[in-house]
């Protein structure tokens, strides 16, 4: 990330005079062209006016007066219109841009995202030094998108798509809004406005026939667009006139496209270089593309923006064109410069249900009935998605990590709080200190709530030995107090009990032989969509340590109260076993989950305690399988 931005800012300058010499040029071609066509028009029929006036060539110098004349008038169309564009831009405020491109101001009154949106805004401009430019938001657009325009007075105006504030994270959505601030700072503002003028200058003699009257050009034109060689709608004649108007003029505007595609393709990348700058996350500038990415892929129809004006939004979401003509890099390249790769399918799965998540998150009103609709509901998790929430550090360590601890199995067990102090069962002192760490559990994600486990059963480690007993005590009583051992608590419990027990280091494994078969016959039984639990059960075995006296497949009621507790005490007793053959039931177990590509929520509890209880205590280089 070498960028020299300084540099950049000042070469934005150089860039706008260039693009003002290719323009000029533009102009010039159009008139010697539009002059040349003229002139081989009249020379053309000039031998047969010769013939019936029975005189020579004395048309020629006649015509060619005639055709330099006649050249400057779609040339001065052209300027006119140019002229007359940037005059129009300089003098409309930035506000009245953003809403004739379709957005409205940001109400984050009435809507608790606009207010995110608008103090990430309030943020990048004190963090940039540049003024607050006006909020607007275009709510018919589902897509990822954003731009920034300036107007008359100084005025600025940023706009985002209703789909970013829907699909991304406080972070990936600061990561575009420091995209578009990149803009400002590069001094493309400018830059991009005079492209808006030259393209459309250039787009109006290609519609000239039509003498349809337009603000901005028509989103449907398309290169080479020879409506205007009919008169009319209601007259199939051909027009001569009209026809080499609309073929010159779509050959000059597809010079403008050229033009208009080089320079906007620079000055994307470097407004991707400042918005990695301004956060000092590439991350989240990859994640906010490949979401983009992903809902385009899955079949999202984005809205089109004008051609004269799609080189100043986010993303351009142009497929089958050549390269010369994107205004932008194409995604893939884009997030592949910082750092994020390819995406393969089972990626593409996971971002959009992060999409589905996020964007639920938003709007639910209840954060707890949210957590408990997805315990009651069993949703299904990619397992990319899956990893990258466990791999979060969601929640620093709390002050009384025992209290949190207790509260989840408070949460989870469906007890009242009163109903716990009038049994008397767990002090009151207790009792109360764990009320702080319900509320944060209750606004928690299911799947965060794994993660928040890992890191209060790893806090509750530096207890003392008679401050554990007591929680454990506290914890057998609420297991006990529910008689349905959830999945949650089931996995929780068999943590907490994995922190409890020292790994030992039992180098015969088949004496533990009930254990690891219990184990495999659980995992099979776990999946009522499995077609041949047997086969897999089969496979579990095969893949871990050998055993030639394995017992047939017997299913289990993973359901049941007594089958969870009894699948604890088996991991308990594996504990005791070497490290190594450990990490061969873990290898074992992790294949299992890897080629399932998505697991309920009850699996991907399990998984995770399964992980706790059968980790090693240190790394090994080496997995060490024992053949019989």
């Amino acid at each position: 990330m070498a960028t020299l931005f300084r540099e950049e800012h000042q070469q934005a300058d150089v860039a706008s005079r260039r693009l003002q010499i290719a323009f000029w040029l533009g102009a010039l071609a159009s008139y010697l062209t539009y002059s040349l066509a003229c002139a081989l028009t009249l020379f053309g029929v000039s031998p047969i006016i010769a013939a019936l006036r029975d005189s020579p060539h004395t048309f020629s110098s006649l015509y060619l007066h005639i055709s330099l004349i006649a050249g400057l008038i779609p040339t001065a169309a052209l300027l006119i219109a140019y002229t007359d564009m940037q005059r129009k831009m300089r003098a409309t405020s930035a506000d009245e841009q953003a809403r004739a491109l379709g957005a409205e101001l940001a109400c984050s009154e009435k809507h608790r995202a606009d207010r995110l949106y608008t103090n990430l805004v309030a943020e990048m401009s004190a963090a940039s030094g540049n003024a607050v430019p006006a909020t607007y938001i275009q709510r018919n657009d589902d897509s990822i998108n954003a731009f920034i325009v300036g107007g008359a007075d100084g005025s600025l105006a940023l706009t985002v798509s209703q789909g970013a504030i829907d699909s991304l994270t406080r972070d990936e959505l600061q990561a575009i809004i420091g995209h578009e601030y990149g803009h400002i700072e590069n001094g493309d503002l400018a830059i991009y406005a005079r492209l808006t003028a030259m393209v459309h200058g250039y787009y109006i003699i290609s519609d000239w026939p039509n003498r349809q009257e337009r603000i901005h050009t028509a989103p449907e034109a398309q290169l080479f667009d020879l409506r205007g060689i009919m008169r009319n709608d209601d007259s199939p004649d051909i027009s001569i006139p009209a026809a080499a108007f609309t073929i010159l003029g779509s050959i000059l505007y597809l010079y403008g496209r050229l033009l208009q595609a080089a320079f906007s393709r620079r000055r994307e990348e470097m407004a991707d270089a400042r918005a990695v700058q301004y956060t000092r996350n590439p991350d989240a500038l990859v994640s906010a593309l490949k979401k983009a990415w992903a809902l385009q892929e899955n079949g999202l129809n984005p809205r089109r923006p004008p051609r004269d004006r799609a080189h100043i939004y986010f993303i351009h979401y142009q497929s089958g064109l050549n390269r010369l003509l994107r205004t932008h890099p194409p995604l893939a390249e884009r997030i592949r410069t910082w750092g994020g790769g390819d995406i393969s399918p089972e990626e593409l799965d996971a971002i959009l249900f992060d999409i589905q998540e996020h964007r639920r998150n938003q709007y639910e009103i209840d954060p707890a009935k949210r957590s408990q609709d997805a315990l009651a509901l069993n949703p299904t998790y990619p397992i990319l998605s899956l990893d990258r929430s466990l791999a979060a550090v969601h929640y620093p360590a709390p002050v009384d990590p025992a209290a949190a601890l207790l509260a989840l199995y408070i949460y989870h067990s469906g007890v009242y709080y009163y109903t716990l102090e009038d049994e008397g069962t767990i002090p009151r002192a207790t009792l109360d200190a764990s009320r702080n760490a319900y509320t944060t559990i209750e606004h928690s994600e299911p799947v965060a709530q794994i993660a928040l486990l890992a890191h209060l059963t790893q806090a509750t480690a530096a207890l003392g030995e008679e401050q554990k007993n007591t929680l454990e005590q506290h914890i057998r009583q609420l297991i006990k107090h529910d008689r349905q051992l959830s999945r949650y608590e089931l996995a929780a419990y068999i943590v907490w009990r994995a922190s409890r027990i020292p790994g030992g280091n039992v180098a015969d494994y088949r004496t533990h032989r009930d254990a690891i078969t219990y184990l495999y016959t659980y995992l099979a039984s776990d999946n009522p969509d499995d077609d041949n639990p047997a086969a897999t059960y089969q496979k579990l075995l095969a893949n871990g340590l050998p055993l030639t006296d394995a017992p047939a497949y017997d299913p289990i009621d993973t359901a049941a109260h007594q089958n969870g507790l009894l699948l604890c005490r088996h991991l308990e007793t594996l504990r005791q076993l070497a490290p190594s053959y450990r990490q061969t039931l873990l290898d074992s177990i992790n294949t299992y989950y890897r080629h399932k590509q998505q697991l309920t929520l009850k699996q991907a509890y399990l998984r995770f305690a399964l992980q706790q209880a059968l980790a090693p205590d240190r790394p090994t280089q080496h997995t060490h399988k024992t053949r019989a």
